[in-house]
């Protein structure tokens, strides 16, 4: 039993960028020494996934919501540096290899454990010239999407949201229920991805998970994936 529980700083987060997410922003990672298992976070921010572990809240949470760059005013270059110096001063994480649990799921009863996901993700289809997605994150700077001055590259294995999720999920803290994700951190930054034609997606509806309600529609763009322009800096949304 430790004494309360906290956000860490992920060692390695170059382990999680090359592999699949289990859900939007969600990995898992197993400490290499005792095979404890963690949630990690936009690849760079871990907290225990064991039940029962912790006695009471962390400062590195109970303070989340107070650090500067969640402010909706600030410059993404500054917001940027300033989540990067909040970033380096969390706790070192054990170090994590990268846990794979599979995303999809198949259409058959519901299961009595969570090794399967019920109806998650039972569709493929590709993206059209005009196909638009969303993304939510809690963090202001991701991992999952590499910008450059033409485009970008969508990581593989990498969630979003149709255009009809947007009005569902007007702040952080609603896209973490609508999408059934066990981090409670608010999903506050909403990124717009614009794939190339003919980009294979699976799709569906987000189940309930976690506690969560899900219900939200979901896309997981399975392989490395090209943005058909740039993409802009999020949105930064309320949290509440």
């Amino acid at each position: 039993m430790v004494d309360h529980m906290q956000l860490l700083r992920v060692q390695n987060p170059e382990e999680f960028d090359e592999n699949p997410e289990a859900a939007m922003g969600l990995q898992f990672g197993r400490d290499v020494q005792n095979g404890d298992l963690y949630f990690v976070i936009g690849s760079v921010v871990a907290f225990t996934a064991l039940p029962d572990e912790f006695e009471e809240i962390g400062p590195s949470i109970r303070n989340y919501l107070q650090q500067e760059w969640h402010n909706q005013s600030l410059p993404q270059d500054t917001r940027g540096e300033s989540f990067g110096m909040w970033l380096a001063n969390l706790p070192k994480a054990p170090t994590l290899d990268y846990y794979r649990l599979s995303p999809r799921g198949i259409f058959r009863s519901p299961p009595w454990r969570p090794s399967t996901v019920y109806g998650h993700l039972p569709f493929e289809t590709v993206s059209s010239d005009t196909s638009v997605f969303y993304r939510w994150e809690p963090f202001p700077v991701s991992r999952r999407i590499t910008r450059t001055a033409k485009g970008a590259d969508i990581a593989p294995g990498t969630f979003g949201g149709p255009p009809s999720e947007v009005s569902f999920n007007p702040t952080g803290l609603c896209a973490v229920a609508r999408f059934a994700l066990p981090n409670l951190m608010p999903a506050s930054y909403r990124w717009e991805i614009q794939p190339q034609a003919g980009t294979v997606i699976y799709c569906g509806a987000s189940v309930p998970l976690y506690g969560q309600s899900g219900g939200g529609v979901e896309v997981m763009f399975p392989d490395l994936s090209h943005n058909r322009c740039p993409i802009a800096d999020p949105v930064v949304l309320p949290h509440l």
